[in-house]
C-alpha cells in the first residue's frame, strides 16, 4: 500500500486542476489559458484544488480500504 505525502496530494490537485481547464479549453478551442490563469488565481483556485485534495484522499482511503 503506498502512502502519499501532502506535497503528492497537494501537486495531484493541482494538476487535476490544470488538465480540467485544457479539456475545457480544447473542447472550446481556446487558444491560451490565460483566462483561466486569471479566473483560477486566489481564493478561486484555493477551493478548486482543497475540494480536489478531499477526493484524492477519499479515493486513497477507499483503496486502501479494499
Amino acid at each position: 500500500m503506498k502512502t502519499y505525502t501532502n506535497k503528492e496530494i497537494n501537486d495531484l490537485a493541482g494538476s487535476a486542476l490544470d488538465i480540467a481547464c485544457a479539456f475545457i479549453q480544447e473542447q472550446l478551442n481556446v487558444e491560451t489559458g490565460d483566462l483561466a490563469g486569471l479566473f483560477f488565481s486566489g481564493n478561486r483556485k484555493e477551493i478548486i484544488e482543497s475540494i480536489f485534495e478531499s477526493y484524492i484522499r477519499s479515493e486513497i482511503g477507499a483503496k486502501n480500504e479494499a
